[in-house]
């Protein structure tokens, strides 16, 4: 059994791709023959009884095999989108191709079924001409005209009334995230040319149907139709009011077109995170309000970006994102990770012969250098503590080889230290020392804290025991050491660079760790 949502789009694909195309034309074709007594002279009503007591088959075939073959080519164009709704398991999994015909099919099958017309008026006049040899060229002329215009209005009729059944049935289903965005320099019928269509079917069309009538029931020559507009004042007003109705459709349509057209450039520079732009505002109608909408989102974006920016100096950026991205729950889970943990020597004696403003300076020269060091590896650095900094691999972001990354970081880290001692030399300021240690284990990774305010940080015995090791790095006279449990998984290219230390007594426990330099 169908279900409802099944049976809605059905719907929408019958009156989108059957219904209107074949009623469109069956109708403009039976207003065409049924209503040309009241719009052509009585001369040209003789030719159409001429035609049909002539009873010719093959004008009869002309007139109607063009609509054949175009509904053939109709049903092509659309049969990948049919295709796609017959098949549930891809059903959501719609290929560009379906969406650019879906988007393009309202201007396509309408135009389709306007050259249909148009081929079949061409040659049915053409035929006409072949059995009545003796008919002027004007008058033939003016009949494909008059019979042409119906084919403009089949285009008109078709294209706005698909187009709206395309915004409720099809696009919904085939866009449900939205995205036409990217098809719009593809299938963009613009508003300037929806407003002209609609003045040609809605004013200039009527109004010549029934200037042809007027003057078909004063028995007077359509081929005299400039010397009324000459010598009739009623005629001319109507023909200056339909210019205007030109000019105040155009007017309107830009009127629409311009502060739309500066929305969307806009919104892409908004995109591209130019906060500074704004929409300048000309009326207080539904455009304005979009405009000021727009404004405001923008300050709101402006100042979230700012505020973002600001919590990624504060935190990691990749922190950051990772938990703007997730819930800001109380809590964390338990994972591996990797902990260095580094601490200047002699810190403390250095910042008793320097002013707060001194140590600030030489502090903050440190930790770039160090934060480089470890952001360029894949780590990042939960915290400054005094002058020690607590650098974690391996999560929240996974790495490879955190074990190894460690390690490099904590070389590059060294290499770095060489490099502005160097500076501090020449600029007079005193050099530093430190001691890095890591360990591997579990700890438990998340957010700590009150409700009010937390903060993204690691805690657990793995981070205390990096935090002991560093602690002896002074002590052995070494900068770098490792645990056993890191050693072991290094992969044997790094475990070459390190040598055997010996088992020494962490400060805070009883057991003994086995170190490496």
């Amino acid at each position: 059994m169908i279900s409802k949502h099944r049976l809605k789009i059905l719907i929408g694909f019958a009156l989108v791709y059957i219904v209107i195309p074949v009623t469109s034309n069956f109708f403009a074709l039976l207003f065409a023959n049924y209503t040309s007594p009241q719009f052509l002279p009585k001369n040209y009503i003789q030719i159409f009884d001429g035609i049909r007591m002539a009873e010719d088959f093959l004008l009869t075939f002309i007139s109607w095999a063009p609509f054949p073959i175009i509904s053939a080519i109709i049903t092509f164009y659309c049969y990948p989108i049919i295709r796609s709704f017959k098949n549930p398991s891809t059903y959501r999994d719609k290929s560009e191709l379906v969406k650019n015909r879906i988007l393009n099919s309202p201007f396509v099958i309408s135009l389709l079924g306007m050259i249909g017309w148009e081929i079949s008026t061409a040659l049915s006049i053409l035929r006409i001409y072949f059995i009545f040899p003796n008919l002027s060229e004007q008058t033939l002329i003016l009949l494909f005209f008059i019979f042409a215009y119906w084919g403009f209005f089949v285009f008109a009729f078709s294209f706005f009334t698909i187009e709206y059944l395309n915004r409720i049935f099809i696009i919904p289903e085939f866009f449900p995230d939205g995205g036409l965005g990217k098809y719009a320099n593809k299938a963009r019928f613009s508003i300037i040319a929806k407003h002209i269509l609609l003045w040609i079917s809605a004013s200039l069309f009527p109004s010549l149907l029934l200037l042809f009538g007027l003057m078909n029931r004063s028995e007077l020559n359509i081929y005299d139709m400039f010397h009324i507009f000459e010598t009739d004042v009623l005629f001319q007003l109507a023909f200056v009011l339909l210019i205007l109705s030109l000019l105040i459709t155009y007017v309107l349509a830009k009127s629409i077109h311009n502060p739309l057209r500066k929305m969307e450039s806009a919104t892409f520079k908004i995109k591209d995170q130019k906060f500074d732009t704004r929409v300048i505002i000309h009326s207080s109608d539904e455009l304005g309000v979009l405009g000021d909408a727009i404004n405001e989102m923008t300050k709101g974006l402006e100042e979230k970006e700012k505020i973002k920016d600001t919590f990624g100096r504060i935190v990691d950026p990749r922190i950051r994102d990772y938990l703007l991205a997730n819930d800001q729950m109380l809590g964390g889970k338990t994972v591996e990770a990797t902990i260095l943990f580094s601490d200047l020597r002699d810190f403390t004696k250095l910042s008793e012969k320097r002013t707060p403003t001194q140590v600030l300076h030489i502090l903050n020269r440190y930790f770039q250098e160090m934060s480089n060091a470890v952001e360029t590896h894949g780590g990042f650095i939960n915290k400054f503590i005094g002058d020690a900094i607590l650098a974690i691999f391996g999560t929240p972001m996974p790495l490879e080889e955190p074990e190894d990354t460690a390690i490099i970081t904590a070389r590059t880290m060294a290499q770095n230290l060489i490099s502005l001692n160097k500076e501090f030399e020449s600029e007079g300021l005193p050099t530093l020392r430190m001691g890095i240690g890591i360990h591997v284990g579990q700890v438990l990774a998340g957010n700590i804290g009150s409700v009010s305010r937390m903060e993204y940080t690691v805690i657990g015995d793995t981070v205390n025991i990096a935090s002991r090791v560093e602690g002896l790095c002074k002590g052995t006279g070494k900068d770098l050491l490792i645990t056993e449990a890191c050693y072991l998984r290094l992969s044997e290219k790094t475990k070459g660079f390190f040598q055997y230390l010996g088992e020494y007594e962490l400060k805070g426990r009883n057991s003994k760790e086995k170190l490496y330099f």
